[in-house]
């Protein structure tokens, strides 16, 4: 595509900008500067660049004032006389002569400043500004320079809408103006309508969103016949469907997008249209998802996403080919910056950390995986929108609540640093992820009267698998290893009658078990691996197969006794400990052997709340303890197990807790003062 010219500049004076003229001066040529303090002057210049810069909506006068009287030695005797004369009887003009006069001398007071001060000269912030203010007013014509001079008394007034309206720029009735230069023949392109198209965005108001869109894409960006920007309006549109999870609409006009890419000869915008529509999922659901192919216009993003699409169990790729993806997105992200001259976008620097630590988690190691993440942490704004910083500590929340810590999870989830900034879309993410970890406590305690009634109302727009939790939950098979180990569970959990029927259902769940080993070895998740080597022992004990269920767990456990998962190490401890009973063949050392292990479990068990695997544990320590001869420890336990029933049924019985309705209102509050934003 052929590349046109930037639109020319126009520049229009706004009353605000009165007042930081009438400021400067005030500071550089009425006040001698030495009787001001240091630090009040530097406050002062801190909110001059701000205002001059526009980064953000100009303050309303009342702000302006506040903003300077908020910096040091304010109230000191040299800086009273100036504030005295920014009060608005001072600042105001009587008449347009007056106002004439003031800008007519203004030019004189450059010169003789910029060569006494460097902060004058023309590449200066300060010069540069005020020279165009100089220019802009010089252009105004007699009725321009009165409804200015208006203007400017209504905003000192407090009137913060008075001058600020749009212009309708054209040649025979733009009136205000005497002097028309080029940039002035036409009214164009404003990035206005682009941050309405944001703010409906992150607010959720689709509706205001795409009609933003739609009045920036038709504004005039250039004098070429043909906009040329059709496409860029289309993948906008496209993103926004995408980020709500429409991806049929999304689908629809990334096609259009492609095909106007081509024609116009857009190669980046082809790239990233492509890319996009790479991510969503293939018609047909036996096709696999397309992996990008490196190219030098491909976007490190798209490359990342890939590592997504390597990550899902389905895909039966070793999670070897997602480090592989991640050095390649580091590569072409330096590449990226350094022989194409992109733009640094921190925030895509930090994600290839992001990604390294799902992947690290998937593969079972979570020490890496929290390293990963304290790299984003350490490196991201703290209550920005960055979408890595929410990734990862809503990872690393969930993470503390699988290890028992369910209120300190959401009490970091709660934190305002976390939330303030979230789009809406990002704060569905945050209030499924805190809905989540209520019903994993939930879960664990046994508490499914408050699940049914409760919980299931309360459930946000999210995705959920009620076999996380729950057993005969009626959702279809998704994935080739959790599958056949919540078979093998939910089989365990309902094993009834004689000897020989449990040992024929058992039978028929070897072949998935061992299929799910398979492919988790295979896959490198050594998480589920070891979860999996766990019931295979426990379904050994059912074959007698005991000294060999005790030698497989013994090689797994020193995988297992640091305690990165403590459920898994209780069910291993667990376990392990029937073996070495049941290999002991019930001796007195053998049960002294097993209550090590006993004990880990049953510590772990209290601090996950998982009351009726509790329970078990207790009862089995008693019952050793009996053998043993050991009645006051025995007496103990049996205690512990009694109360223990005792929290289970008050628990099953629980509908509302307090303080989960309190944080369900903040949740929600939260939702509706983001809305609106």
């Amino acid at each position: 595509m052929d590349e046109l010219e930037s639109p020319p500049t126009a520049h229009t004076l706004r009353p605000h900008h009165i007042s930081l003229l009438m400021v400067i001066m005030l500071l550089y040529r009425h006040y001698p500067r030495k009787r001001f303090h240091p630090s009040f002057l530097i406050q002062v210049h801190r909110v001059l660049l701000e205002e001059i810069v526009e980064l953000t909506p100009p303050r309303s006068f009342p702000k302006f004032l506040e903003a300077l009287k908020a910096a040091p030695h304010s109230d000191d005797q040299g800086a009273t006389p100036f504030f005295e004369s920014l009060k608005p009887e001072y600042m105001d003009f009587v008449s347009v002569d007056h106002m004439t006069n003031f800008f007519h001398g203004l030019p004189d007071h450059f010169k003789s400043l910029s060569r006494l001060d460097e902060s004058f000269s023309r590449r200066s912030m300060f010069g540069y500004f005020c020279r165009r203010a100089v220019v802009s007013y010089m252009k105004l014509s007699f009725a321009g320079v009165s409804k200015l001079r208006l203007d400017y008394h209504e905003w000192l007034n407090g009137n913060t809408t008075a001058g600020y309206e749009p212009f309708r720029r054209d040649l025979i009735t733009f009136d205000t103006l005497l002097l028309k230069t080029h940039a002035d023949e036409y009214r164009w392109a404003e990035p206005d309508a682009y941050s309405d198209f944001e703010r409906g965005l992150a607010t959720g108001d689709s509706n205001a969103a795409s009609e933003s869109l739609r009045r920036f894409f038709e504004q005039h960006f250039h004098e070429g016949s043909d906009s040329g920007v059709r496409q860029h309006a289309l993948l906008n549109l496209s993103r926004m469907h995408y980020l709500r999870h429409e991806h049929s609409a999304a689908r629809k006009f990334l096609v259009e997008a492609i095909e106007i890419s081509r024609l116009a000869g857009d190669k980046e915008t082809l790239q990233l249209c492509q890319g996009l529509l790479h991510r969503l999922q293939p018609k047909n659901k036996n096709q696999k998802p397309v992996v990008n192919e490196m190219q030098p216009g491909l976007h490190p993003i798209e490359v990342l996403f890939d590592v997504e699409k390597l990550l899902r169990v389905n895909s039966e790729q070793p999670l070897s080919a997602a480090f592989e993806k991640i050095v390649q997105a580091v590569g072409l992200y330096d590449h990226w910056i350094d022989v194409q001259g992109n733009y640094l976008d921190y925030a895509d620097q930090w994600s290839q950390h992001t990604v390294q630590s799902i992947v690290w988690s998937a593969a079972g190691c979570e020490k890496l995986a929290a390293i990963e993440e304290n790299i984003v942490t350490a490196f991201s704004e703290i209550g920005g929108d960055s979408n890595n910083a929410l990734v990862v500590t809503l990872n690393r929340a969930y993470r503390r609540a699988r290890q028992g810590g369910y209120q300190d999870a959401i009490a970091i989830l709660l934190e305002p640093d976390i939330w303030r900034g979230l789009s809406l879309n990002d704060y569905s993410q945050w209030a499924s992820q805190i809905w989540h970890i209520i019903v994993l406590r939930a879960s664990r305690r046994g508490q499914l009267r408050q699940y049914n009634d409760l919980l299931k109302t309360m459930r946000p727009a999210g995705p959920f698998n009620p076999r996380d939790y729950f057993f005969n939950a009626a959702t279809s098979t998704t994935s080739i290893i959790r599958d056949p180990l919540y078979e093998f569970l939910q089989m365990r959990a309902l094993l009834t009658g004689t000897f020989l029927q449990q040992i024929g259902q058992a039978a028929t769940t070897v072949e998935q078990l061992l299929r799910a080993l398979w492919h988790s070895e295979f896959q490198c998740r050594y998480g589920s691996y070891r979860t999996g080597i766990i019931l295979l022992a426990d379904i050994g004990l059912e074959f007698g197969m005991t000294k060999h269920c005790k030698r497989i767990l013994e090689e797994v456990m020193p995988q297992l006794i640091g305690g990165d998962d403590l459920e898994q190490r209780a069910l291993a401890c667990f376990t392990l400990a029937r073996c070495i009973i049941a290999a002991g063949e019930r001796t007195q050392e053998s049960l002294r052997e097993a209550l090590p292990y006993l004990e880990i479990a049953e510590k772990d068990y209290v601090t996950l709340e998982i009351l009726c695997s509790l329970a078990d544990v207790q009862f089995l320590v008693s019952v050793l303890y009996h053998n043993l001869d050991m009645v006051e420890e025995r007496d103990a336990s049996a205690t512990r197990h009694l109360e223990t029933k005792e929290v289970m049924k008050e628990a099953a019985v629980v509908v509302a807790e307090d303080w989960i309705t309190q944080v369900w209102e903040l949740v929600l509050d939260v939702g509706a003062a983001l809305a609106k934003r």
